[in-house]
């Protein structure tokens, strides 16, 4: 009779319980998120690493992480809640130390904590409101999303909308502040990195697209491409006849410095086009890197922005397109 080890039936159970969690992974999600990180990377690495002014082209190729990565957040709280019946005490603490995290980013960069508006600070406070969302029915869920990204622009001329939002540095070394400089609160509703208006709408949407996710099993239907093709067409059209200021914030060049309706309603029909093409074979092999990318998206985003400010910034600056290509690509291998 064969004797087995309890710690080693212990381990054995650990592997078949982490591989059935592999299987039961979304891969569309984790390829989608990976390819946010994909194109982030790039964003974060042009404001010191790159010489201005930045082709239009790296612009635009880096204005998508950010939806794509707080709407992906949104779909997460919907799917952990109908698969593993979190409550809201669950997101309100996962929330809580996402935003931590987001406190020891700004002290990283020396900045002090809650002013400018980390993306994390943002995901942090999205997770409970998105599963408070999810309590609702489904036309309350829908308008309330819409109304977000409608009242954007009007918050945006009410309240100002800074060139560049505060950033008190530790220990009194410099003070950034712009000449059209507003409050920190103004930069948590409307002007800050990623203030509430309209980034949250992102997160809810997430919440919507989850449901609608679950009801299709896919969305590699031709009606989700077809509807996202004219929400981006549509939303491009807006964005070319009224592209507000497209500002470059300290380097920071994405499109979104104002977030404007045709910029969102781009995003939108962006990211339904994405999810329907991942959608069509999720298993490609090409998806491979972007899948590891994803599944690890806060640790890649965390590692990346001080690989970026501690080794690879005090050796190269202001480097031609040619170089920065080659730094940015030798990044992304490295993460992979």
């Amino acid at each position: 009779m064969e004797i087995v080890d309890p710690e080693s039936l212990q381990a054995f159970n650990e592997v078949k319980l982490m591989k059935a969690m592999a299987l039961n992974r979304d891969v569309t999600i984790d390829t989608i998120r990976g390819l946010a990180i994909f194109t982030m990377v790039a964003a974060n690495l042009a404001p010191d690493v790159l010489i201005e002014p930045h082709p239009f082209w790296f612009r635009f190729y880096g204005s998508f992480a950010a939806p794509f990565f707080i709407l992906i957040s949104g779909m997460m709280v919907a799917f952990t809640t109908q698969t593993k019946g979190h409550g809201l005490n669950y997101f309100l603490l996962r929330g809580t130390m996402i935003a931590t995290t987001g406190v020891f980013v700004d002290l990283a960069y020396k900045i002090y904590p809650f002013t400018s508006v980390d993306i994390l600070y943002l995901i942090g406070i999205s997770l409970p409101l998105a599963y408070l969302l999810l309590r609702m029915n489904k036309l309350c869920r829908w308008v309330i999303t819409i109304v977000v990204f409608v009242i954007t622009p009007i918050l945006q001329k009410i309240f100002g909308y800074t060139d560049y939002p505060t950033e008190i540095y530790l220990w009194g070394e410099k003070t950034i502040i712009a000449k059209n400089q507003t409050s920190v609160l103004n930069h948590w509703i409307v002007d800050g990195w990623f203030p509430i208006f309209p980034w949250i709408g992102f997160s809810l949407l997430g919440v919507n697209l989850a449901n609608l996710r679950k009801s299709l099993s896919t969305f590699g239907k031709g009606s989700v491409f077809l509807i996202g093709a004219c929400i981006f067409a549509l939303g491009s059209i807006f964005w070319w006849q009224y592209p507000g200021s497209l500002l470059t914030r300290g380097g920071s060049s994405e499109l979104f410095y104002p977030p404007t309706i045709g910029y969102i309603m781009s995003a939108v029909g962006l990211i339904r086009i994405v999810f329907f093409v991942v959608d069509q074979k999720p298993s490609l092999i090409i998806y491979r890197p972007l899948q590891v990318l994803g599944r690890s998206s806060l640790l890649i985003y965390l590692l990346h922005l001080e690989l970026i400010e501690y080794i690879i910034t005090p050796i190269w600056t202001k480097a031609n397109l040619q170089t920065f290509l080659l730094i940015y690509i030798s990044l992304l291998c490295f993460l992979i």
